[in-house]
C-alpha cells in the first residue's frame, strides 16, 4: 500500500509516467543507434575521400607549374598589324608539348618597349632599332637600356606608308597641313616627328587612329595619315578604289640614309592606293625581337632560352606559305650594332657558325693539342668576321 501510494504520489508530481519514460529511453536508444552510423558512415567517407583530396592539389600544383615553366608571353601590336600576325605565326609553328607562345596585343614599339621592361608577365616584344636608338639617347624609361634590354633577332623592315588624298602629290605639298602622326606616345608618332624634321617639312600634326585617319582624309578634315608597319599593312586593306586615296613617295636623302633603309611599296599588295604599273619608294626601319637581360639562373631566362632554341631550329617553317611574307626577309644572323644579343641565341648562332666552318671550310681535321684547339679557333674568328662583312 505504501509503493503503490508513493507511485501515485512521486510520479504525477514530476508530471511522469511508465510510458512516457519508455517512450524517452527509446529515442535516447535510437539516437545514440543514429549518430553512431553517421560516425561509421563519416569514417568511411573520410577514408574514401582522403586521397583524392590530398591527390587534387598536387595535380593542380603540377598544372600550374608545367604551363608557367613552359609559356612565353610575347607583346605585339593591335588588330590587323604586322607584329600580331607574325606574333600568331610564332605560336603556330612552335606550339608543342613542351613550350607555349602567347601572342598578346599590345599598342605598338614604343609601348613595347615599356611593357617588356615593367609590364608582369611579358617576356618578349617586337618593337625597332629606331625606337631603341630614340629610348637610349633620352634616358625616358631608364638609365643604361642597352644594358636591361637584349635582342634575340633582327626581324624585318617597317615600311613608312603616308596615305593622302589624290591632290597630294608629293611629301613637300603637305607643309602647313593636318597629318595624322598616329596616337599619342606611339613609334609612328615619334618616328613621323623625326622623319618630317629631317626632311623639313613642316605640318600640323593631329593624333588618331588609322581608321579614324582615313574617314578624316575622305571628308576633308585632314590631309594625309602616316604609319609604319611592315609590308602589306593591314590597317590600310579596307580602302577601296571609290575613296581616291593614293600612297604618297618618301624621297631617300641624305639626311635619312644614316639612319633608316631604302624601302618600297608594290601595286599588287596595294592594288588600291597604287596605279597599276607603278611602285612607290618610302624609307624602312628594322623590327627587333626584344626581351629582358635576364639573370641567366632565372625561370626567366630558361623560358626564353627555350623559344630561341625552338625558334632558330624550326626557322625553316616561317619561309614557307602561309606563313607572312615578311619572314622571307628575317636573318637570324644579321646583327644591331650597339645592343647585346640575347647569350643563348648568341650561343646557338656561333655553334652554327663553327660547326658550318668546319664542315665547309676546315674539314674534319682532328684537333689533338692545345695549340691547335687555338690554331682552330684563330681561323674560325678570322672566317666569321668575313662571313659577317658579306
Amino acid at each position: 500500500m505504501i509503493s503503490q501510494t508513493v507511485r501515485r504520489q512521486a510520479w504525477p508530481r514530476n508530471g511522469f509516467n511508465v510510458r512516457t519514460l519508455a517512450s524517452s529511453v527509446t529515442r535516447q536508444l535510437l539516437w545514440a543507434v543514429v549518430l553512431g552510423l553517421c560516425a561509421g558512415t563519416a569514417g568511411a567517407v573520410e577514408q574514401a575521400t582522403t586521397p583524392e583530396t590530398a591527390r587534387a592539389p598536387r595535380l593542380e600544383e603540377q598544372w600550374k607549374t608545367r604551363l608557367n615553366a613552359n609559356t612565353v608571353y610575347i607583346i605585339a601590336g593591335g588588330p590587323e598589324e604586322t607584329y600580331l600576325n607574325v606574333t600568331h605565326d610564332l605560336s603556330v609553328v612552335l606550339n608543342d608539348d613542351s613550350l607555349r607562345i602567347v601572342p598578346m596585343v599590345g599598342m605598338g614599339g614604343a609601348q613595347n618597349i615599356r611593357d617588356v621592361l615593367y609590364l608582369k608577365g611579358v617576356d618578349i616584344g617586337i618593337t625597332t632599332s629606331q625606337m631603341l636608338r630614340y629610348f637610349a639617347s633620352t634616358g625616358e624609361l631608364t638609365t643604361a637600356l642597352d644594358q636591361r634590354l637584349t635582342y634575340i633577332t633582327r626581324l624585318y623592315p617597317e615600311e613608312m606608308h603616308v596615305v593622302a588624298g589624290r591632290g597630294v602629290r608629293t611629301i613637300e605639298d603637305l607643309k602647313g597641313k593636318k597629318v595624322n602622326f598616329s596616337d599619342l606616345g606611339s613609334s609612328t608618332q615619334i618616328t613621323a616627328r623625326d622623319v618630317f624634321g629631317l626632311l623639313g617639312v613642316v605640318v600640323n600634326e593631329v593624333n588618331l587612329t588609322q581608321a579614324d585617319a582615313i574617314t578624316a582624309i575622305k571628308n576633308g578634315e585632314i590631309a594625309a595619315t602616316v604609319a609604319f608597319s611592315g609590308k602589306p599593312a593591314g590597317i590600310f586593306s579596307h580602302v577601296s578604289a571609290a575613296d581616291n586615296l593614293h600612297l604618297v613617295e618618301i624621297p631617300y636623302t641624305r639626311t635619312l640614309e644614316n639612319i633608316y633603309l631604302p624601302g618600297q611599296l608594290e601595286q599588287a599588295l596595294y592594288p588600291n592606293l597604287i596605279d597599276k604599273g607603278q611602285t612607290i619608294q618610302t624609307i624602312a626601319v628594322d623590327s627587333v625581337l626584344i626581351t629582358n637581360n635576364w639573370p641567366p639562373a632565372s625561370d626567366r631566362y630558361h623560358r626564353v632560352a627555350k623559344f630561341v632554341e625552338s625558334l632558330f631550329s624550326r626557322f625553316a617553317q616561317f619561309k614557307k606559305p602561309p606563313r607572312h611574307p615578311k619572314w622571307q626577309e628575317v636573318d637570324l644572323n644579321k646583327e644591331l650594332p650597339g645592343w647585346q644579343r640575347f647569350p643563348a641565341a648568341e650561343e646557338l648562332l656561333q655553334q652554327a657558325k663553327f660547326d658550318e666552318f668546319q664542315t665547309r671550310v676546315r674539314g674534319t681535321v682532328a684537333v689533338q693539342s692545345a695549340a691547335d684547339k687555338q690554331r682552330l679557333f684563330k681561323e674560325f674568328r678570322d672566317w666569321s668576321q668575313g662571313e659577317g662583312k658579306k
